[in-house]
């Protein structure tokens, strides 16, 4: 026997309490055992409503009930009958279990205290939860909803009595039953089947125990025979509601709750089996004492929200129907997938779907920023500037989803909330706020780095009167700031790109900066056609160089002499070109900018005298020069007339590093000088970057580990596309990988690709399952932490490393040794047959529907 050891640790708890075994007590003394028990159970989850009533039973007597409803709309009611033989326990007893259950289900939760032997001897159990049952059905407006669904559950005898009202309710032709939860359930009064006689099983529920129940419940054995005693014994089961069955390893139920499950399934009824292995029989109704029981809480929700929703099937969910999961749709399609993708916003597009904020723009050349899969699509595609803005790159997207017919794949304004997967049919089964439920067996988050804004971290932020905005959730109608006066806070990209724009409109603009950007000039202008039919001349060469650059951005090509080793006036030529070249123009001009102090420091001089030459205050121009980190080490911003816009008269710079901000007011913002009133504010404080919208979905793994919880340190990924302990869960651009700090689009095909070859690798050899070994995780975070610290990039307090969330672990969450090797890596991990990583055939389905 192999119970685990906070099982163990509590039944020698038991041991070592003297008195003599239950069977030998009366009711009564067993009842107060039963009682000194729950007291060390915790008090449970607050309820937007708990409430205790009577229910009339139908021979004149009263049952006592309590209502659970939760913080949240209720989604179903949850009609419970505690476990204690027919005999022990009550509904105090079982509050904290009933309280779990709603949050954790989001269901009115109705315990039922039928009453008890040996005062209320059989059938009185059975016809009490059969007027509770009725009861329930005619005051869903006590319960939550008058439609919402109805679903009966309980533990041991309590199991026995969820399974003879749902007999009861098909006989009667209702009420309508949407589920039956039934725990280690009595079944039948046959005590001789093998698990009786095991003394592996003799733990809190005994052989003679059950007998001792038996007798004073059903003292007339030929009673104990009806099928509203013993639900197992019915000629029929069919037509009975979906049944979740848990079972316990240890529990001389597990045979006959099997034999159950078994019968119901035979009978057509689907039907869903968990053992909760080295589990002991009453282990479900011991919160804060084991930790199974946490697990089983948890599993029971997830069944229970599956049964609740609208439930399909696919062989691959893509979460995000921005560029990545276009593509990865457009390829799994191609492979002969059902695929489906889920997408909060209403139409394709992803980051440049949201962010529409004023100037919004892409940093790399838009030549190269689009999808090279298709010659045909660049062919025909026309760019129309250097920088594409945010609503080309729309328009694009939206081509390109229209061109493949990808929106007949794609579900709109649906989030995901929870991913669970299960090991017995090792599966997904992704949770949508629209009240779907979908299962499947391939999982892919392509969410973006950048598409959770960041909230506001300053006290106050709510209490704002006039109208707040942020950056990346700008409303899609536009906002017109003419005539007002307007506050920004932060000088990231978002706002760099902004500020100009409002500056134009606003009656005045105060930005509130707490560390300058180095931003370089754009130099933004119309392409010509000559440009545009040259690169379509050799796109195809051009995709090449783009897979084997370094951040993905062939042109301008990196130098690879050290700064130390270039003569001055070539230095000064080099920096002067590279000033105009655009993103990477000057951190490739010498070979070690992102690795030595001196070099680094050589561009740096270049770039602050060129802040200062564009700002006519001297005094502002130093508050707007960068001097607290390297450059290059936060992504580099690019600008159209940014310090430009600091001459305006219109325009004034506070520091918040001299002049710390305390708070958002009703009127304004207040700093450590006053406080200063404004119409409008904008918060341009940048994204939760890499790891926010995969955190925003509660993800569970194996052992319902929470991905939140795997990644409270830091994220913790293999190649940035895959987790230990979540397989066939795939993230695109995902942690550890280059993304951020590469074109998006080249690390995005790259990714999909992989990915999409993975899958067909799986499926020629008929697997169910990918995932990488721990070892393999652990190689690959020792590798990118290693080689992160070669750079300067862990130097700045930036979003690569989580630094502008608080409360966020610190650490560096992109790979930096380049595009280029880090595809060779991957594509010989691929080639080795996905050395690193575990697999597993299928198993014999567990589900029976």
């Amino acid at each position: 026997m192999k119970l685990d050891i906070a099982t163990t640790a509590l039944l020698a708890q038991f041991a070592s309490a003297d008195g003599p075994p239950m069977h030998e007590m009366s009711p009564d003394e067993a009842r107060l055992v039963g009682e000194a028990m729950a007291g060390a159970y915790p008090d449970g989850p607050e309820m937007a409503e708990t409430r205790d009533i009577e229910i009339p039973a139908s021979d004149g007597g009263k049952i006592p009930a309590r209502i659970h409803r939760p913080v949240d709309a209720p989604k179903g009611v949850l009609i419970y009958y505690h476990g204690g033989g027919w005999v022990l326990s009550n509904i105090d007893q079982y509050d904290c279990v009933g309280r779990q259950l709603a949050e954790r289900t989001a269901c009115t939760v109705l315990l039922v205290d039928y009453r008890k032997a040996p005062e209320f001897e059989y059938p009185t159990a059975p016809n009490d939860a059969w007027d509770a049952l009725n009861w329930a059905a005619t005051h869903g407006a006590e319960l939550g909803g008058k439609d919402l669904p109805l679903m009966v559950g309980g533990d041991s005898a309590g199991g026995n009595l969820a399974a003879i009202v749902c007999q009861k309710a098909k006989a009667a032709g209702g009420p309508e039953i949407a589920m039956q939860l039934l725990i280690y359930p009595v079944t039948d009064c046959d005590m001789t089947r093998p698990t009786y006689a095991d003394m592996d099983n003799q733990l809190l529920l005994n052989t003679p125990m059950m007998k001792w129940f038996w007798d004073y419940y059903a003292p007339n054995e030929d009673d104990r025979k009806n099928v509203d005693a013993s639900p197992l014994r019915a000629d029929d089961l069919s037509g009975l509601p979906p049944a979740v069955v848990i079972t316990a390893e240890y529990d001389i139920l597990r045979e006959e709750s099997e034999a159950y499950a078994a019968a119901l399934r035979k009978a057509g009824v689907p039907v869903t089996h968990k053992q909760f292995d080295r589990q002991m029989h009453n282990f479900f109704a011991m919160p804060g004492l084991l930790p199974a029981q946490a697990k089983a809480i948890e599993y029971v929700g997830d069944q229970i929200s599956q049964h609740i929703a609208r439930f399909s099937e696919a062989d691959a969910v893509i979460v995000g129907a921005g560029f990545a999961g276009m593509y990865q749709l457009k390829r799994l399609r191609e492979m002969g997938l059902k695929v489906r993708v889920l997408e909060a916003g209403d139409g394709v597009g992803g980051t440049w779907y949201w962010n529409r904020y004023p100037g919004a723009r892409c940093d790399i050349e838009s030549l190269g920023y689009s999808f090279g899969f298709d010659p045909e699509l660049e062919q025909e595609w026309g760019w129309t500037e250097r920088y594409a803005t945010q609503p080309e790159i729309l328009t694009y997207a939206q081509h390109v989803a229209d061109r493949y017919d990808l929106k007949k794949d794609i579900t709109f304004e649906t989030r995901v909330t929870r991913a669970i997967y299960d090991e017995d049919t090792e599966r997904w089964t992704i949770y949508t706020d629209t009240g779907e439920a979908i299962s499947t067996q391939f999982y892919i988050m392509a969410t973006g780095c950048l598409s959770v804004p960041k909230e506001p971290d300053i006290e106050g932020s709510d209490s704002f009167e006039g109208p707040t905005y942020i950056t990346g959730r700008w409303p899609h109608e536009g906002v017109d700031f003419t005539g007002k006066k307007v506050a920004v806070i932060g000088t990231g990209s978002s706002a760099i790109q902004s500020i100009p724009h409002i500056a134009e409109q606003a009656s005045h603009l105060t930005v509130y900066q707490r560390t300058p950007a180095y931003s370089l000039p754009a130099g933004n202008r119309p392409l010509s056609n000559s440009e545009v039919s040259e690169m379509k001349e050799r796109y195809r060469d051009f995709r090449e160089e783009q897979k084997y650059n370094f951040a993905g951005i062939p042109h301008p090509k990196r130098e690879l002499e050290p700064a130390a080793m270039v003569p001055p006036e070539e230095r000064q030529r080099r920096l002067e070109e590279g000033w105009t070249q655009g993103l990477t123009g000057l951190t490739t001009k010498f070979a070690d900018t992102l690795v030595d102090e001196e070099a680094n420091e050589v561009v740096a001089n270049y770039i602050r005298e060129q802040i200062k030459a564009r700002v006519d205050d001297p005094e502002l121009a130093e508050t707007l020069t960068p001097y607290s980190y390297p450059f290059g080490t936060k992504r580099p911003c690019l600008d159209t007339n940014y310090y430009e816009t600091f001459n305006r008269d219109n325009v004034s710079l506070v520091d918040l590093r001299k002049t710390p901000m305390e708070r958002i007011t009703p009127k304004g913002i207040k700093t450590s000088e006053g406080e200063e009133a404004f119409d409008v504010i904008v918060f341009a404080t940048g994204f939760d970057a890499m790891t926010g919208a995969i955190l925003n979905v509660d993800i569970r793994g194996k052992g319902g580990l929470a991905l939140a919880d795997k990644w409270a340190n830091g994220p913790h990924t293999y190649l940035g596309l895959a987790i230990e302990g979540f397989p066939n869960l795939f993230t695109i651009t995902g942690p550890s990988s280059p993304s951020v700090l590469s074109n998006m689009m080249v690390s995005i095909e790259q990714h999909v690709d992989w990915v999409s070859d993975c899958i067909g690798w799986m499926r020629g050899k008929d697997l169910a399952t990918i995932e990488p070994t721990e070892a393999a995780e652990d190689e690959w975070a020792e590798h990118n932490e290693a080689v992160a610290e070669q750079t300067l990039f862990p130097q700045a307090n930036s979003w690569y490393i989580g630094a502008n969330v608080p409360g966020k672990p610190r650490t560096f969450m992109a790979y930096i040794a380049g595009v280029d090797v880090y595809r060779i890596i991957c594509d010989q991990i691929a080639a080795s047959g996905y050395h690193g990583f575990e697999t597993s055939k299928a198993k014999q389905a567990a589900v029976a529907a």
